[in-house]
C-alpha cells in the first residue's frame, strides 16, 4: 500500500512540474533545468551555438557541420516571446493595456518626447502601434511594412512626390532623410 502512494505522489509531483512548466519559455526552462540535469538555463544554448563558427574545421582541415541556430523568420518582440503578456496587458480586464501608449511602451523604450524636440506624428500621438506590430513581425524593428510602404500607407504618395524637395530622389528612401520618430526641425531631417 506505502509503494502505491509512493508512486502516486511520484506521479503527482510530475504532473504539477509539467505543468508549471507551461507557464512561460522562460518559467519552464527554468524550472525543468531545477529538477532535471541536461536542461539548459534559460538562452545558454542560443548563445553558445550562435557564436560559434559557421565553417570550422578539424585537425586536419576537414570541414565540420555547424549546430548554430538558424536567424528566426521573424523578430518577435520580448516580452510576448518569453510569453510575459502581463508586461502590457491587464490580466484583471482583458483587452486592457497596463498603461496606453505611448506610456507603455515607454516603461522599456526610451521616452522620445524627451530625444528630440520635433516628433513624427504619429509619435507625438503616442500611436506607436501604428508602425510597429507589439508582437512579431517579418519586418525589422518589428515594423508592419518596410520602405516607403510604411510611410507612403499615411502620406500620399503623389502629394510627397510633387514636392520640389523630392524631384530627383530616384532610388531613394524616405528614410535616407528622415528620422521616422524626430528630430531638430518640423521636417525631422536625420
Amino acid at each position: 500500500m506505502k509503494n502505491r502512494a509512493g508512486i502516486g505522489h511520484a506521479c503527482i509531483w510530475g504532473l504539477a512540474i509539467l505543468l508549471l512548466s507551461q507557464c512561460s519559455p522562460r518559467t519552464g526552462k527554468n524550472l525543468l533545468n531545477f529538477f532535471f540535469d541536461g536542461v539548459p538555463e534559460t538562452d545558454t544554448v542560443r548563445t553558445e551555438l550562435a557564436g560559434s563558427e559557421q565553417s570550422s574545421g578539424d585537425s586536419l582541415g576537414q570541414p565540420q557541420e555547424s549546430y548554430a541556430l538558424e536567424e528566426p523568420e521573424h523578430m518577435v518582440h520580448y516580452p510576448y516571446e518569453e510569453g510575459e503578456c502581463a508586461s502590457c496587458h491587464n490580466e484583471l480586464s482583458l483587452g486592457t493595456m497596463v498603461e496606453p501608449q505611448p506610456g507603455l511602451c515607454y516603461l522599456c523604450h526610451d521616452n522620445l518626447s524627451e530625444v528630440y524636440p520635433y516628433l513624427h506624428g504619429p509619435v507625438a500621438g503616442g500611436y506607436c502601434t501604428s508602425c510597429h506590430d507589439p508582437h512579431s513581425s517579418t519586418s525589422p524593428k518589428l515594423l508592419r511594412m518596410t520602405g516607403d510602404q510604411l510611410c507612403f500607407y499615411c502620406h500620399a504618395e503623389e502629394d510627397v512626390l510633387k514636392n520640389e524637395m523630392h524631384q530627383d530622389l530616384e532610388g531613394m528612401l524616405c528614410m535616407d532623410c528622415h528620422n521616422p520618430h524626430g528630430g531638430e526641425d518640423k521636417y525631422i531631417f536625420q
